[in-house]
């Protein structure tokens, strides 16, 4: 994680962005180059979901801009398995200087890259020669790992096909930004622990259930991440991730202690039958039919 990045003034008098970049661009590709994730190498690991969450903008936004910046202005890669970024002229701004402690981060980072083929996409734009012979002895090394083999690619597509559908309505159903609406409106004030607990939760369960973990907790009197955050995991420990599975399991509880309940009255009615009762006549008939 970075303390901080530069980003050259001569990014808002780039033709490019100042004639075909809307606001939304602009401010996607400023994320893009400055967020706590990236690293020296220009390939870092990041969710759309975190993007949409600290830009505040919906997942399916941040698709569309992804679409864009990939397939239009080709100035980005992303690894939807790997969920890794790759920023194409990151090498030209921000790789222009060596020294040993530079060699060993970019050496220490280039180990962590698990799609070797960003690597090779971000080392074409690299101005010194031993920074980019060094990017390029990591894309070369075929035994650490494989990516666009045809197998991989195949498998791959196949499963974006058939997720992509149910993907887009999911992340938009448990768009993050809601969640932190919610916390916002009834807990308090969102800092950087609040917003990775919030990215975890929204991947957890529904936000139903969230809301009713608040409630929960406004009745109690214990407003606050920690407790919120109890009920919520004794909830996921019960296989409870959304309104639905919650009252199906609360009517299952229902049921099961009325049983309960049943059972113990039919146990105390039969307890409170006397054991010794008087015959009646037509019993003492039957007695001394048989002793005769």
């Amino acid at each position: 994680m970075a303390i901080f990045r530069k980003i050259h003034t001569q990014f808002w008098r780039d033709d490019k962005v100042l004639e075909e970049y809307t606001p939304e661009c602009k401010i996607f590709m400023v994320y893009i180059l400055s967020n706590q994730n990236t690293t020296q190498i220009g390939i870092y690991k990041i969710t759309k979901k975190q993007i949409a969450f600290e830009l505040g903008y919906s997942v399916e936004t941040i698709n569309t801009l992804m679409d864009i910046f990939i397939n239009k202005y080709k100035t980005i890669k992303y690894n939807e398995e790997t969920r890794e970024l790759a920023i194409k002229h990151w090498g030209k701004y921000n790789l222009d200087r060596t020294g040993k402690p530079m060699m060993d981060c970019i050496n220490k980072e280039l180990k962590e890259v698990k799609d070797k083929s960003l690597i090779k996409y971000v080392s074409e734009s690299i101005p010194k020669k031993e920074i980019k012979d060094l990017f390029d002895m990591y894309s070369n090394d075929d035994s650490y790992y494989h990516t666009y083999n045809e197998s991989y690619e195949n498998i791959r597509q196949e499963k974006e096909e058939e997720k992509d559908k149910e993907e887009y309505k999911e992340e938009e159903a448990n768009d993050v930004g809601r969640y932190a609406k919610l916390y916002e409106e009834n807990v308090g004030i969102i800092n950087q622990l609040v917003s990775e607990w919030l990215i975890y939760i929204s991947e957890n369960i529904d936000i139903g259930l969230f809301k009713r973990a608040i409630e929960v907790a406004t009745n109690r009197g214990h407003v606050n991440r920690g407790y919120i955050n109890g009920i919520i995991n004794k909830w996921i420990t019960n296989n409870i991730r959304s309104l639905k599975d919650l009252n199906a399991y609360e009517v299952s509880s229902k049921n099961k202690g009325d049983r309960i309940n049943e059972k113990s009255r039919y146990i105390r009615e039969i307890e409170d039958e006397p054991i010794y009762q008087k015959p009646s006549e037509e019993q003492i008939r039957e007695i001394q039919r048989l002793l005769q």
